[in-house]
């Protein structure tokens, strides 16, 4: 079967993960059962295969790489702690930004009940008042006195919990969470096939080849049929 001819016939889907293949360069013939293992080039022993599906696929005969697949799929429609690192890290930016205003409303308020204070103080100095107003002047100074003793407390506390806050505030602020997730989706990846190799005893693959399922584009000219062939 001429490989040229058939990937010109067939539908342009991949055989293994089902999506369109809209760029030729990205558009292979994979042998289900690989070359190396006996396999020929009939049209029964051909499928198209994204190129990223082809290479990850490597000497894996097509079975237990769907398998892989529908492993891969099960874990991504499960993948609730993956999807949720973005609003962790939102959930976090959120959170330093009102401690931040909490601490500067606390502070505005302290400033504002020490001129109070310092004013009452100093009208009880040079106003003439009877003992029922003074009882209420002291009662007002002693509870103001005790507001602000509590504020600078917790101020101070907040005030020791900020330094930590500033320490990782860059890193949350420059972290990027889609970033995050990818590069823990690959790992994973990468992991599974790896020890997937082990387990069914199949030839390892080179690690290029199970990184990251969107390689880079490259011309028609850079795509021999040899690397289409080797499935």
């Amino acid at each position: 079967m001429d490989i040229l001819k058939f990937k010109k016939e067939s539908d342009k889907v991949c055989h293994y993960c089902g999506k369109a293949i809209t760029d030729k360069d990205e558009l292979t013939v994979d042998h289900v059962v690989p070359l190396s293992k006996g396999g020929n080039n009939k049209s029964d022993n051909l499928v198209i295969a994204c190129k990223a599906c082809n290479r990850e696929k490597s000497s894996l005969n097509a079975d237990r790489y769907t398998e892989f697949i529908n492993i891969i799929n099960l874990m991504s429609e499960r993948g609730d702690m993956l999807d949720g690192v973005e609003k962790i890290i939102n959930g976090l930016r959120e959170l330093f930004v009102s401690f931040n205003g909490e601490i500067y409303a606390m502070k505005a308020k302290l400033g504002s009940l020490e001129k109070k204070r310092k004013a009452l103080l100093e009208s009880m100095m040079f106003k003439k008042f009877n003992v029922v107003q003074g009882f209420d002047f002291a009662k007002t100074l002693r509870d103001m006195t005790e507001e602000i003793y509590n504020l600078k407390l917790n101020l101070s506390q907040m005030n020791k919990v900020q330094a930590k806050v500033n320490q990782i505030t860059p890193f949350i602020n420059s972290a990027n969470p889609k970033g995050i997730k990818k590069e823990a989706v690959n790992e994973l990846r990468t992991e599974i096939i790896s020890d997937y190799y082990v387990f069914t005893d199949e030839k390892p693959v080179n690690n290029e080849n199970i990184k990251e399922k969107t390689p880079a584009v490259k011309s028609e000219a850079a795509v021999s049929e040899p690397e289409e062939q080797t499935g």
